[in-house]
């Protein structure tokens, strides 16, 4: 069974870089101002399974789908 999941709210606030989110779409991982930096930080935290999305001003209404 599909379910979608608005991502807006977990990731109001991060409005440039990049942002980690984990797999369940329920939490953010980690964020960094660039790719590199942000795989630094996952390495650190044992490269967890994770969805990247770039920072954006306005997300709109993003749902994703589980």
């Amino acid at each position: 069974m599909e379910k979608s999941v608005d991502l807006s709210k977990i990731l109001k606030g991060y409005i440039s870089g990049w942002v980690a989110i984990s797999i369940d779409y329920k939490k953010v991982v980690a964020s960094a101002p660039t790719m590199k930096e942000l795989d630094k930080k996952l390495k650190k935290l044992g490269n967890p399974k994770v969805v990247l999305i770039p920072g954006m001003e306005d997300y709109g209404p993003i749902i994703a789908t589980l």
